[in-house]
């Protein structure tokens, strides 16, 4: 039973926070990609947006280590 009501408090978690990461990575790839013209999905744009929605879990996964009751 534990291991199903950690399993169920990270899955709340997780939805909890899933707009707070998707509006960080959308401003992390705005300012990173700020000048390029983005009309098209290039391997440039995909990896970008791969890479910033990672930084932005890291960031708000610190924020929660450091600030448990946030």
């Amino acid at each position: 039973m534990p291991r199903r009501e950690a399993r169920e408090e990270q899955a709340r978690i997780n939805a909890k926070f899933v707009s707070t990461v998707v509006i960080a990575a959308a401003i992390i790839v705005a300012v990173r990609l700020g000048r390029e013209d983005i009309a098209q999905p290039t391997p440039r744009l995909l990896a970008s947006v791969s890479q910033s929605v990672s930084l932005a879990r890291t960031i708000l996964n610190e924020v929660l280590r450091r600030f448990p009751g946030a």
